[in-house]
């Protein structure tokens, strides 16, 4: 049951109403020559989403010695990264999604920048948590991690359903409790005039702190947990073997370093600007408000492409079968070209 009445929500626009006052700029309009360049800029980080993302999960479904939790985790990331890739970044950034006389276009339209969007970059994010939750379990408690155990296999299904169902149904809340109201023929939400700026404000603190600051600060305290450990255990297998802790504790380091860095330095701009956007959204111009807020979001994205690279790196196993997969790739396609040269002599 809604909490605000209907009558308290802002009207719903009509495509139908523009068109028949011949209005048509407001569904026909032409894309500008800035549109054209982000939807090819985006276009590009699509390709690479998509080519990075199916590598990695391609190489884990078909390899058997790669079905272990690990490995799992990185998997479903990948998935989130493609699902988010067909279902926010192709229709609303490369196709420019707007306007429409279909309502299903117009609904889609709406939800994207607001549920989807946030959904997705969640889920992404929680699996990142639950990726460093694993390998501190994994360096903390290594003879538990590997029993096999229905208990521990029970624990891992929980964390992936609570990776895609709890943003999932977080990204439906406004829509759920009354702030929101979808219009089918217009590309703009519906929302309740009681309290407005006050929800919108409340609601996009939230979004930041779920979908980035909480994952940030989980992530950074399981890897700094990580390292320590690491750290202790090169120390004291120092006591034995000369010369071999500094170089544990560096990689481990380095490891940490990329994996933390990497996540923060292509998440944090974006999501500063929208919690200054929303708290005072005249500290910066609106065009120059838009242009950040689009390349900023750009730049976020390609976390979807580093975040399969990274996890496959330092992953042992994985790693070395993608080498192998690719190795294969270009020592066949060799033959191909020799034996192509030698029958065409």
């Amino acid at each position: 049951m809604s909490f605000v009445k209907k009558d308290l929500f802002t009207p719903c626009l009509d495509v139908h109403f523009f068109l028949s006052h011949n209005v048509t700029a407001i569904v026909y309009r032409e894309l500008t020559k800035f549109e054209i360049m982000v939807s090819i800029v985006w276009s590009i980080l699509f390709v690479c989403i998509l080519l990075s993302n199916l590598l990695v999960l391609g190489v884990i479904c078909f390899k058997r010695s790669l079905w272990n939790h690990s490995s799992l985790l990185v998997g479903s990331l990948c998935l989130a990264n493609i699902t988010y890739d067909f279902m926010f970044v192709l229709p609303v950034k490369v196709l420019n999604i707007r306007n429409s006389i279909h309502s299903f276009v117009n609904i889609y339209c709406q939800l994207s920048p607001t549920v989807i969007q946030f959904a997705f970059v969640c889920c992404m994010n929680f699996h990142i948590c639950s990726i460093s939750l694993e390998k501190f379990i994994a360096i903390t408690s290594p003879f538990w991690y590997n029993q096999i155990s229905i208990y521990k296999s029970a624990m891992f299904v929980v964390i992936l359903l609570v990776c895609w169902i709890l943003p999932t149904f977080v990204a439906f809340l406004p829509l759920i409790i009354g702030w929101w109201k979808i219009c089918p023929n217009f590309c703009l939400l519906s929302e309740a005039k009681e309290n407005r700026y006050q929800s919108l404000q409340a609601w996009h603190i939230f979004w930041s702190f779920l979908m980035f600051l909480l994952p940030t600060i989980v992530m950074m305290v399981f890897y700094v947990r990580v390292y320590l450990v690491a750290r202790d255990h090169a120390r004291r297998i120092h006591c034995t073997s000369v010369g071999i802790q500094p170089a544990v504790t560096l990689k481990a380091t380095k490891a940490v370093a990329i994996i933390v860095g990497v996540y923060v330095i292509l998440q944090t701009p974006y999501n500063i600007l929208q919690v200054i956007t929303v708290v005072d959204y005249r500290v910066i111009p609106g065009e120059t408000r838009y242009l950040l807020r689009e390349w900023l979001a750009y730049a976020a994205s390609w976390n979807s492409v580093a975040s399969p690279i990274i996890y496959g790196f330092y992953n042992k196993n994985l790693r070395s079968n993608i080498i192998a997969l690719v190795c294969r790739y270009k020592s066949s396609r060799f033959r191909n070209v020799s034996r192509t040269s030698l029958l065409s002599k």
